[in-house]
């Protein structure tokens, strides 16, 4: 019996479950019933348990302990009998032997010993009268908060305001080294954002269209707006003035356009209207934007063009002209992105944190959005060639081949020249004669 009790006790205390098994602890109940004797051996065992370094072993063990103590006067009586010790291995109340990890499961063992014992006091308080202290004790003393969901003790409490006070001294230190590093690098960032932008307005002279819903970056708006504002929406061909009856026969096409269409005046006979007026103002209009359809080889009225743009965005092509400003721009975004941006993250991460750096935080968000709208940029202009380094290293390499050759110069054969110097004419050329010997050895 004693054996099967130790094994039942061992197996309920070390399963890991958050529950215990309801057959195995109707097995230690009716084992516990049968005297008193096993009872306080149960007791003794379950105490054991509670020394032991794991917080879930000795979860478990309370939570048999809280079984037998609702069911048992004996139980009770044991358990109130050494209650400090108790409440030492199931509350922590010793601040020098805290519950041992994990620490999640010392969070649910705290909280179900702080609601066991105040229903413990509600329930038998009047009876056992070290129940009534020991929960006095809790209360008064010991400063444990039975309304708070962790079941914090005062020095649990007080250590962790402490820590929290020390967390944030770190963070405004850290705000205010934030604080000064931006003030530090603005400048540096403000002159990296300029010469990039300088050298992205080089590269394609119009400007990006700022709003981030926009898939395209607003290529020949200009142009598309003026051919909106000359044709007003219509399919069909332009009228002006008076109708032509050649309207019908006007091509759709500019390749289609006779020789004479590129002529200021051509256009299937059509000459700009004129207002019953005569307003000078609105004839400038009209001669505005004829001229703005000649500039761009439309030459007439009578039909609509479709101006389609790549949805990919523009690639800027890499060539001598454009080079320096390729690798200016590449070497500042690459400053951007491996050092101002994080720095950037950085300070609004910081700043968050505290709380009281508003002016800063929002100065630092703006600077993020300013960094990746650049970098946004960049990527869709594309300006990074694809295996331009090497083929620009192999053609120099090439070149330098070429120039290193041209330095020798063919010279013809001598005539009459022989590689072998005769022996008569060896002493006449100062060519010395060895022995033989001398070459052996």
């Amino acid at each position: 019996m004693d054996q099967k009790l130790s094994k039942l006790v061992e197996e309920l205390t070390t399963s890991g479950e958050p529950r215990l098994n309801p057959e195995k602890m109707k097995e230690l109940k009716k084992i516990c019933k049968s005297s008193e004797e096993q009872l306080s051996r149960a007791y003794r065992l379950l105490i054991a348990q509670l020394t032991q370094e794991h917080a879930e072993i000795r979860l478990s063990a309370f939570q048999i302990v809280e079984e037998l103590f609702v069911r048992s006067h004996q139980f009770r009586m044991l358990v109130v009998s050494n209650f400090q010790e108790f409440l030492e291995l199931t509350l922590g109340t010793d601040p020098a032997q805290p519950l041992p990890p994990p620490r999640e499961a010392a969070q649910r063992l705290r909280q179900a010993t702080t609601r066991a014992v105040e229903g413990w006091n509600e329930k038998f308080g009047e009876a056992y009268k070290k129940l009534a202290l020991g929960y006095h004790f809790l209360r008064h003393n010991k400063k444990v908060d039975f309304q708070d969901t962790n079941a914090r003790s005062l020095a649990e409490r007080k250590r962790e305001e402490e820590k929290q006070k020390h967390l944030d001294k770190i963070y405004q230190e850290r705000a205010s080294q934030a604080e000064r590093e931006m003030q530090e690098m603005s400048g540096e960032i403000e002159s990296c954002l300029t010469e990039v932008e300088s050298c992205f307005r080089l590269l394609v002279p119009f400007d990006f269209d700022p709003n981030p819903e926009t898939e395209s970056l607003g290529v020949a708006s200009g142009m598309s707006d003026a051919l909106r504002s000359s044709c007003a929406g219509q399919v069909g061909p332009c009228r002006s003035g008076t109708p032509d009856p050649r309207d019908g026969e006007q091509p759709c096409c500019s390749r289609d356009l006779p020789a004479s269409a590129g002529h200021p005046r051509a256009g299937g006979g059509a000459q700009p209207s004129q207002t019953a007026t005569g307003d000078p103002s609105d004839e400038d209009e009209d001669s505005d934007l004829e001229e703005f359809v000649r500039s761009h080889g439309l030459g007439s009225h009578k039909y609509t063009l479709d101006v389609e743009l790549c949805s990919e965005g523009l690639k800027v092509q890499e060539n001598e002209d454009n080079l320096a400003l390729i690798h200016a721009a590449r070497d500042t975004l690459k400053l951007i992105q491996n050092k101002f941006l994080p720095a950037v993250c950085s300070w609004i991460q910081r700043f968050t944190r505290v709380g009281t750096h508003g002016g800063c935080l929002k100065r630092a968000i703006d600077l993020k959005a300013e960094l990746e709208l650049v970098l946004r940029k960049y990527k869709e202009l594309d300006i990074e060639p694809e295996g331009g380094e090497r083929r620009r290293t192999e053609a120099l390499g090439d070149a330098e081949e070429d120039e290193d050759d041209e330095d020798f110069v063919e010279v013809p054969e001598k005539e009459g020249y022989e590689p072998h110097v005769p022996d008569h004419l060896r002493p006449e050329y100062g060519v010395v004669i060895l022995p033989e010997n001398a070459l052996g050895a």
